[in-house]
């Protein structure tokens, strides 16, 4: 990729972070810019590191702090990626307020500037089609749609209204869906940080129920690498689901338990420190 103008929208948040890395490996003479309301989960460090690493070779960033729904120069760009959302489930239980201005009316406002040579990829998320039965078939993009929390509610609606863009409008959109995301830079409140964090320092570490619950994991820098390859190739007016490509072996599904139980083991810390 070459001499593009590409908008990262939470680009300095964890996976939106990771993509502005490979951004900057995969294209030459591009402009680069976040726009990121820099809001608790941004980390300082971050920030700093994104500009150090785009002070060598032939790339610009810039980065816009606004949030998505006040942002007005959609138009100067060829791509557009939004990774911007408020995200934390837990949150929107306390307070959905956030939510609907971000995940909805921020989406909206970007969509609304697109012009017909623009793609547009709104980054989603696999909790929009709600719990699977236990050793059930993995969700596909044409599955119904079934969120339980105001967060995966206000996804669902950005995805739709994104899609709708697509039919009414001809603009070039795609969706993709991602499992459970880990890496670097994960906020510190997300289940694998916090067992390495309570783990490291000898802490009991809290698991939800029984632990049953199953999920799947993908490396960030994977998932970065599968949203280039959408970015570049993917067909407009489509959902893609994405998952790890590791094989069962590999632990790509896992319940919560046996989660801690391998990170615990990976530490050579005691199973005692586990709190059902």
């Amino acid at each position: 990729m070459k001499d593009k103008k590409i908008l990262v929208t939470g680009g300095l948040g964890f996976i939106g972070s990771h993509f502005i890395e490979l951004l900057n490996e995969k294209c030459q003479d591009c402009t680069i810019v976040i726009v990121d309301n820099r809001n608790y989960s941004v980390s300082q460090n971050t920030e700093e590191y994104l500009l150090d690493l785009l002070k060598t070779g032939s790339n610009k960033l810039e980065i816009v702090y606004k949030s998505i729904h006040e942002y007005k120069h959609v138009d100067e760009f060829n791509y557009i990626i939004n990774f911007a959302a408020e995200s934390h489930v837990d949150n929107s239980i306390d307070n959905g307020d956030p939510f609907i201005e971000s995940n909805v009316v921020g989406v909206y406002n970007l969509l609304n500037q697109l012009k017909k040579d623009q793609r547009f990829i709104q980054i989603g998320t696999d909790e929009v089609y709600g719990s699977l039965p236990l050793n059930g078939s993995p969700s596909e993009e044409g599955d119904p749609l079934d969120p339980s929390s105001i967060y995966s509610s206000t996804k669902a609606a950005a995805d739709l209204i994104a899609l709708s863009f697509y039919h009414t409008y001809k603009r070039d959109i795609i969706v993709t869906r991602c499992t459970n995301n880990f890496g670097p830079r994960q906020y510190p409140e997300k289940l694998i940080p916090v067992v390495v964090k309570k783990a490291l320092a000898n802490e009991k570490i809290p698991v939800y129920g029984t632990g049953e619950n199953i999920r799947q994991w993908i490396y960030v820098k994977d998932h970065c690498e599968k949203i280039f390859n959408v970015l570049k190739y993917g067909k407009s007016g489509k959902i893609y689901n994405f998952a790890p490509s590791y094989s069962k072996d590999d632990h790509d599904e896992i319940n919560n338990i046996n989660l801690v139980q391998e990170i615990l083991h990976i530490l050579k810390k005691p199973e005692s420190l586990i709190s059902l």
